[in-house]
């Protein structure tokens, strides 16, 4: 049911008075929507529209909205013990059992979890452990990390040192200056193909070179660069990721904050290529987003590592809210529901839906090109001639208004980046809703480009 205008008109003054929000700007807070509740893939806000949840609200309602499933979980939980001390020498039981089933899930190298609250304090740590782990090793001088292009590391300094989205970083810096990037060396020849954002993998190889191996703790890469425009990766590019970074001594952290837990329709994205990294950030749709929760995964050798220090070297890297355990029972509910319904089945499923579904009402458009998916992950992008790779003016913000048409139609909502419009609904999306969104994005491409 719709609420009263005015007071949908008392709320919008009252955010713009109190809320910061992330990204923040705010023209863009002057017609929001707020809102109300939400089912399945379904959201509906205060004035009663309904929309397809295109993105998962942020790349985490895997399991879509409304579970009760999860809220029960949460409250049991809580009426036991809703928080405890995970500091040294304690301990709590929903934390050392979903410990133990992300670890069977993961990546058949991996021995142990750190929990986090956000995709950004597990980069933080990884990153802190990379350098703890040559510490440790005696290699002192191994302290930069290498990061790409187009990519999304999260909002804390050193996160937002990695990514390599310039607009990240005005008004903030200086940067952390170990943190360096990959960029196209000058006549380099590569023998790969490249990934859908024309990087190759020898752009990394290149950087350990000109840093000096000997002062590179690490390689951070998304699987597909999500916040970044969905750009995805050539088959062979993590395998020869993974063969440089132990050619130059370089520990690999794949950060999956994005893709972990089903989004390519594997649990974590690297085993469609069977590529072993040595960190694993997590976050999001660990607990579906119902409760902040994350994590970074590390390897047998980098666990057996930190289970053997010397008196002097504690790892001393600690959250208040680490390994909470109303947030581990909810993750440990909401990995059950993954299971019990097949998710990640039915993100291979949709995903081959979506893309093609996509690619039949977009991919011969004049003003659309470069088409992608993986799993239930895809984007598209927005261009003044497809034919001649001709992009639109900067000034035009095209992807915006295909944004805000499928907002004011009240059908979908999703999220752009330049002129790349971007999906990744929940995982419990039906071949119909899939249908929906395809038809909700094709009506505002024509809408917006006039063709």
């Amino acid at each position: 049911m719709a609420i009263d205008p005015q007071t949908y008109t008392d709320l919008t003054r009252e955010d713009l008075a109190h809320l910061l929000h992330p990204q923040y700007y705010a023209p863009d807070h002057q017609q929001p929507v707020i809102f109300d509740h939400g089912e399945g893939v379904w959201l509906t806000d205060l004035q009663g529209r309904r929309y397809i949840d295109g993105l998962s609200s942020l790349w985490n309602v895997a399991v879509g909205h409304g579970r009760g499933e999860l809220a029960d979980a949460a409250a049991e939980q809580m009426r036991k013990v809703a928080f405890t001390n995970n500091y040294v020498g304690f301990s709590n039981v929903p934390a050392i059992k979903l410990a133990s089933k992300v670890i069977d899930l993961c990546y058949d190298n991996m021995a142990a979890v750190f929990f986090t609250n956000s995709g950004s304090e597990s980069n933080e740590g990884a990153f802190k452990t990379a350098r703890f782990y040559w510490n440790l090793k005696g290699r002192p001088t191994k302290v930069k990390i290498i990061a790409r292009e187009r990519s999304y590391h999260g909002g804390t300094l050193a996160a937002s040192s990695m990514t390599g989205l310039p607009v990240f970083w005005k008004y903030f810096g200086p940067l952390v200056p170990e943190v360096v990037h990959t960029k196209k060396p000058d006549n380099l020849e590569c023998d790969c193909t490249p990934n859908t954002d024309g990087e190759c993998a020898h752009w990394l190889e290149e950087a350990i070179k000109r840093e000096g191996a000997d002062t590179v703790a690490a390689f951070i890469a998304e699987p597909v660069k999500g916040a970044g425009g969905v750009w995805t990766p050539a088959p062979d590019y993590f395998a020869k990721v993974r063969e440089i970074c132990d050619r130059y001594d370089v520990l690999f952290i794949a950060d999956e904050v994005i893709t972990g837990f089903g989004r390519t329709g594997y649990w974590f994205a690297l085993q469609r290529w069977g590529v072993n990294p040595d960190i694993v950030s997590i976050a999001k749709a660990i607990t579906s987003g119902y409760i902040p929760m994350g994590a970074f995964i590390v390897s047998t050798e980098i666990s057996e590592a930190l289970h053997d220090l010397p008196p002097d070297a504690r790892f001393m890297h600690a959250y208040t809210n680490s390994a909470h355990p109303t947030a581990a029972a909810v993750g440990l509910r909401n990995l059950q529901i993954f299971e019990d319904e097949g998710l990640l089945e039915n993100a291979t499923k949709m995903g081959e839906r979506l893309g093609e579904g996509l690619q039949a009402a977009l991919g011969k458009h004049p003003h659309v090109a470069n088409l992608r998916w993986l799993g239930l992950i895809a984007g598209f992008t927005l261009m003044r001639d497809a034919a001649a790779n001709t992009p639109y003016d900067a000034s035009e913000t095209m992807a915006i208004k295909v944004q805000r048409h499928m907002r004011e139609q009240g059908s979908l909502i999703t999220r752009v980046v330049g002129d790349n419009v971007l999906f990744a609904p929940p995982l419990s999306i039906n071949g119909a809703e899939v249908d929906q969104m395809v038809a909700s994005a094709a009506a505002a491409v024509k809408a917006v480009t006039g063709s």
